[in-house]
């Protein structure tokens, strides 16, 4: 395996297509399937499923782009030291969340602020606990992150063990997000039971399908439908949603981005209808991590100033 060889990865993964990431890259399309060809040949798994519209991790894909993000980052660290003097005095700052779009229209404002001096954001948007060893691993300085309140044992000690700080911002009931695909689209109400969802599929990121996480239907009384859709992106399901009579499990951020409307100016919505899950305690509960090490800089100190006024 190659350094080229990651990046080529990388850049298929971030796409979703190889043709786009050819492009991207510079390379014919033959040259970069021959490259990713012959990793997968020396690993003797598939990284990536083929089809008609793209492609999409495997399995194995999903623990290989968790290995080798992370050493594509600290080489790109490594490079940026040979940067000149202007780079070096550039602002700084790196978040990951789990794809909140709150976390963007903070930074968004940040960058407002300082681009006229310079400044370099970096924003990962990741899935499951990707935020958490990103954080661990130093890649970041910020984590922005959600965890079901039956899940908060599990989580505080992957905190300990991964030597991280969690500052609670806020707990939201759990919601359910449907598309125009879905009859309960057109419901004029404001929550949903189990009972009512009996029947209707759920679309859900993978490490959600196994796992220390795969019991949440049962934890909430979902029924299991003998049809399921499983995807690791994000796009994936809002696709899902509008094309099909699906259903996602989210968090009720509804009056976060009313206020963010105000604060930062227009958020861009969704085309899906959001129900209140009944008769269940579970709760989301958001906050943010930081590794136990390190003091935060200035500007991390000021993003994290600005999402705790969130409501």
């Amino acid at each position: 395996m190659t350094f080229e060889q990651v990046r080529h990865v990388l850049e298929v993964e971030k796409a979703k297509s190889i043709n786009q990431a050819a492009n991207n890259l510079f390379l014919s399309q033959s040259a970069l399937s021959l490259s990713i060809k012959a990793l997968e040949q020396e690993f003797g798994q598939d990284i990536f499923i083929r089809n008609s519209r793209g492609v999409a991790l495997t399995p194995f894909g999903r623990t290989f782009i968790s290995y080798v993000r992370p050493i594509q980052l600290q080489i790109n660290q490594l490079y940026s030291l040979r940067k000149g003097n202007a780079a070096q005095h550039m602002l700084s700052l790196k978040v990951a969340s789990n794809g909140f779009r709150f976390v963007s229209s903070v930074l968004a404002q940040i960058y407002q602020k300082y681009r006229s001096i310079g400044i370099r954001i970096e924003n990962f948007d990741c899935v499951g606990d990707d935020a958490l060893d990103m954080v661990s691993d130093k890649l970041v300085e910020i984590g922005v992150i959600r965890f079901w309140s039956c899940y908060k044992p599990l989580y505080y000690k992957q905190f300990e063990a991964k030597s991280l700080q969690f500052f609670s911002m806020v707990k939201k009931p759990l919601c359910v997000l449907v598309g125009r695909g879905s009859p309960l689209y057109t419901l004029e109400q404001d929550s949903i039971s189990a009972e009512e969802l009996a029947g209707y599929p759920i679309v859900m990121h993978d490490y959600m399908d196994c796992g220390p996480y795969s019991d949440i239907l049962d934890r909430l009384g979902l029924a299991v439908s003998p049809n399921c859709i499983v995807t690791s992106s994000r796009a994936v399901i809002y696709d899902t949603l509008d094309q099909t009579d699906a259903y996602y499990l989210s968090s009720d951020f509804h009056n976060v981005y009313e206020h963010l409307d105000n604060r930062f100016g227009n958020i861009p919505s969704d085309d899906t209808h959001m129900f209140l899950l009944t008769g269940t305690e579970i709760q989301s509960e958001i906050g943010w991590i930081k590794h136990s090490s390190y003091n935060l800089s200035t500007l991390a100190g000021e993003f994290v100033s600005m999402i705790g006024q969130l409501p």
